[in-house]
């Protein structure tokens, strides 16, 4: 018999398998997520944004573009992909996961946005 979804946020777990949890999560082990999202903030309200398969291409990347190796790489994925932007050139509006798919090569500079 199946237990209902609802069960998992029952569960008890030690910090030990938390830890586990996202390590797996984070090495993205099972390869669900291969391209991700990437924000590197570049002033103090302003945030590039790159698909990569990892921080380091981002981040090499970001160093190509604008000369400067930033420390602090903010995984964006989860907060971002289904954030709608709007292209002014061609008044459309797409999201980062739109984006994502009509993307061939990568790692690739997406946009620069600002946030609060």
């Amino acid at each position: 018999m199946q237990e209902p979804v609802s069960k998992l946020f029952e569960m008890d777990l030690t910090r030990e398998e938390q830890n586990e949890i996202r390590d797996m999560h984070v090495a993205d082990i099972l390869q669900m997520r291969r391209i991700k999202l990437y924000a590197i903030q570049r002033g103090e309200n302003t945030y590039n944004f790159y698909f990569a398969n990892n921080a380091w291409d981002a981040r090499e990347l970001h160093h190509q573009i604008y000369g400067e190796w930033k420390k602090h790489i903010i995984s964006a994925y989860n907060q971002m992909i289904d954030r709608a932007l709007y292209f002014p050139d061609t008044k459309e509006t797409k999201t980062f996961r739109e984006l994502k798919r009509e993307t061939v090569v990568f790692p690739r500079w997406v946009c620069e946005m600002e946030g609060s």
